[in-house]
Formats: structure tokens, sequence, C-alpha cells
């Protein structure tokens, strides 16, 4: 059910903390609803949301449904959910995270950017842009975008631009006029089925679209152009020769990068970046080719992409003690992790400390052995037990499911295994030295452990002077070195 939402409504968010519904129930405050919600935990989302005038419970009820016109709920929420059985007994409007999507997305001129990996970077990147441009876009992007302090944000303007997220084909309801696709492996095939229903889908996303830029340097983009109508239908992006838009004159900083945008020959704008890693040189690029296809001045893009200053979770410095520096990333997919890991080794630390924190049990099953190259380059690291995200265990499938498919490589750095938080902040400590980049990645609850590194009593103490490469542990057989 697609609702209207052009009058005033009283909407109920069931799982209101979550970041996407979060999100509905700013904007639909924001739009002047009335907005009830809550969730099983309190949390400072929650906190947000008070202030903001949502009136939000801790706990789930049957009678926080009273006199709600709509109830509005996220795809973990079923039947058995007391507010959404309620809701049925009682005849109220049951509306899906992806049909509210689809009721904000017919209310603006959506800009959407989707692909497997870059959408939340990428599309912050785009919010900087327009809003550089006096566009004043409303945006929905899945996490903090630094200089806005904020993921959300509802505005008059006629623009909405969105991260579109294709893991439950919700990207295709926005209708978006203008597209970045960044690129198309496999994932979240627990939904589509097949990778080639996952394509169909970028196919039939990026169809609907009046502006459409895709990445000339990812295959599974590279054949959405073929299947799309070929380089006349799509603006293209990147370092391949070719690209509409591509990337030379490279140089990759610490903490950055510098690069110059060339098209048809003419170099258009030389950019310098505050966030490193080719990855992030696509994604500015991507971004820059779109404003310009939409009309926006090139330097009014390599300003804005200038000072862009990152999104929460995405190679974020969180701090440093004892000489090393914490950095904590959300790469969770293999090609994620070697983006990230390869951005790291730009940066000129003693030595790149990866801890990898696997994700879910249907993620690992279908790509756990495309980790086996992911951490090259690295100096150490260290593979975690798996977070489930609320899956049940599948036989077989663990954390050691990634760590053998690295140690089966051979790899040329020293390589652990440690199941337990406890376990893993026990090696950190031993290990981590002055000078080192301690460099987590994990979609789960492996990010809250740089702050528990830095305030874990005696931490800095503990951390050693800068030694000789140490040679591997013989004994301890959950460990693999070469």
């Amino acid at each position: 059910m697609i609702p209207d939402l052009d009058r005033p409504k009283h909407v109920h968010v069931v799982a209101i903390g979550g970041a996407a519904m979060s999100a509905i129930a700013h904007i639909l405050v924001t739009g002047g609803h009335r907005v009830t919600g809550s969730d099983a935990v309190d949390s400072p989302i929650l906190d947000r949301l008070r202030e903001q005038g949502c009136t939000v419970w801790v706990g789930h009820d049957a009678a926080h449904v009273d006199s709600a016109d709509l109830v509005t709920i996220s795809t973990a929420v079923k039947e058995g959910n007391v507010e959404y059985d309620a809701a049925q007994r009682a005849g109220i409007p049951i509306v899906s995270r992806p049909d509210m999507m689809e009721a904000f997305g017919k209310l603006r001129r959506t800009v959407a950017v989707s692909g497997t990996h870059g959408k939340t970077t990428t599309s912050a990147m785009a919010v900087l842009v327009l809003e550089a441009a006096g566009w004043d876009p409303s945006f929905i992007v899945g996490g903090q975008v630094t200089q806005l302090g904020t993921g959300v944000r509802w505005r008059e303007s006629p623009w909405l631009c969105v991260e579109a997220d294709e893991s439950d084909s919700s990207f295709l309801r926005f209708g978006a006029e203008a597209v970045i696709v960044t690129n198309i492996e496999a994932d979240h095939l627990d939904h589509h089925g097949t990778m080639e229903a996952l394509e169909e889908a970028f196919d039939r996303f990026v169809g609907q679209a009046t502006t459409r830029v895709v990445c000339a340097d990812d295959p599974g983009c590279r054949a959405l152009v073929e299947r799309v109508g070929g380089p006349a239908h799509v603006t293209t992006y990147g370092f391949a020769d070719g690209s509409n838009y591509q990337v030379v004159n490279y140089r990759p900083l610490r903490l950055g990068a510098a690069f110059t945008v060339r098209s048809s020959g003419a170099d258009l704008a030389e950019i310098v970046l505050r966030v490193p890693g080719t990855h992030n040189v696509l994604n500015a690029t991507a971004v820059f080719a779109l404003a310009t296809e939409l009309g926006i001045a090139t330097d009014v893009s390599a300003r804005a992409l200038g000072e862009f200053r990152g999104v929460g979770r995405r190679f974020e410095h969180r701090g440093e003690t004892g000489g090393v520096t914490f950095v904590d990333d959300y790469a969770h997919l293999p090609t994620e992790v070697r983006a990230t890991v390869q951005a790291a080794l730009s940066g000129g630390w003693g030595r790149v400390v990866a801890v990898f924190q696997p994700h879910r049990y249907t993620r690992v099953r279908d790509v756990g052995v495309d980790f086996a190259h992911s951490f090259d380059g690295a100096d150490v690291v260290v593979i975690t037990g798996l977070y489930p995200a609320g899956q049940a265990p599948i036989e077989g499938i663990s954390g050691r499911t990634v760590f053998d498919a690295v140690a089966a490589t051979g790899p040329l750095f020293e390589l652990r295994y440690r199941e337990t938080r406890r376990e893993l902040v026990g090696l950190l400590n031993s290990i981590l030295r002055d000078g080192d980049l301690c460099l987590t990645m994990n979609a789960g609850d492996l990010t809250t452990l740089p702050d528990e590194m830095i305030s874990h009593p005696g931490f800095a103490d503990a951390v050693p002077d800068p030694v000789p490469d140490p040679v591997p542990d013989a004994t301890d057989a959950t460990d693999a070195h070469r």
C-alpha cells in the first residue's frame, strides 16, 4: 500500500529506533504529521526523535497503535509483534518501509545512488554538491554526513537525494530521475534468489532514470551498460580509458587523495579529497559526473567534494593512544575490505593491523571464500567470530570460514583468529605497538572496539615500543603465518 501523505496523519512507527525507520519518522514529523513509535530498547536515536516532536515508547504494546491512521513497519517486523497484530485486528493500514519510501519519492524529484559498495559515501557526497549548488535538497543517507551532523533532512526544495537500497528491491520504488550505480556484485541473494535477478533489478533501476551514471571500472556495471543499450544511453566514469569522465593524475595522500577529471580530452577539474583510497576517488568522480550532467558548474562540484569530511563509519578516525591510530570502517564484503585495506596502505603507518568481523551466516556462506585475497598488503590480520545479525546458524559456517579461505592462500602476513571479544582485546593488547594503524572492519558490533581499546585501563602503557616482526607462535593452532 502506498500511503497518501498530502494531508497530516497520525503515523505509528514500529521499530522506530532503526536507521531507516528513524529516518521515516523524521521526515513524517518534519512534514507536519503526528508521529508515535516504539522500539525494544532506548537509545540516543529515540532521544533525538523525542526532541523533534515524536512520541516514543520503549517496549511494544497493542495500545500504542490506538488512534493511528497508519502503522509503518521495518522489514524485521512480522505477525506476532503485538502492535502489528493490533493494527491488523483494528483494520489500520500497515505500510512497509519500501512503500513509505515510494510515497516520499512521489513528493520530490529524486537523485538515487545504488550499488553493492559505496552507496552511503557517494550519496553523502552528492548531498553536499547539491547543497553547494543551492538546491537545498532533502536527503536520506544511511550514515551521518559529517558536515551536516545528520543522515536525514526534509526540506521544501523539489529535490530529494537518497541512498537507494537494493537489498530488498526498494531502490526501484523511487522512480528516480537521476541515478548512480557504483558497482554490482553478488550480495543479498537471499532476497533476489539469483545473480540474474539482481542484475535485472539494477537494469530496471537504471532504466527508470533519464540521467544515468555508471562505473566503467566495474565488470558488473560494464555488463549493465550493454544490457540497457550501450554507451550511448549511459554516462560512464572511472579510471578506464574511454570513460565519459575519466580519472587521471591520481596521487594518494595519507588521509586523502588528489586527481583530475578529464572528459572528451579536456581536464575539467582538479579535486583534492580529505578521504583516502581509489574507491573514494571513484565515488567522488561519480558525483562530479552526475552533477555536471545535471548542469551544476564543475568548480562548484570540485570545491564541495574537496570539503567532504566523510561519513560515520567510513574510514572513520576514532582516536589514538600509545602511538596506535584507530580507524573503523563499515567494510563487510570482499571488495569493500580490499579497498579499505588498500586505502590504509597509502597512509604510511608503521604497520597495518586489520581486524575483520564476518557478518551474517548467509553472506559468509555465499561469499566467504571471496575474502581470500581481500587483506593482501596488511601486516597483521585478525579474523573474529561471526556476527549473526539475527540469523539462525548455518552448519559449517562461522568466522573460521573466512579465516580458512585466507589461510589457504599462504598469506604473506601474520594471520590470527580470535572468537570472542575478550580474546581479541587480549591479543591486540599484546601485539599493537607505536606507529601501528589498527583498522577495524565490520557491519556488526566490532565498531565499539576502538573506543574500548582507547579507554581500556592500562592499554596505552601496555603498548610496546617498535620491535622487529615477531616470530610466529607455532604452538597457537588458531593462528597462521607465512
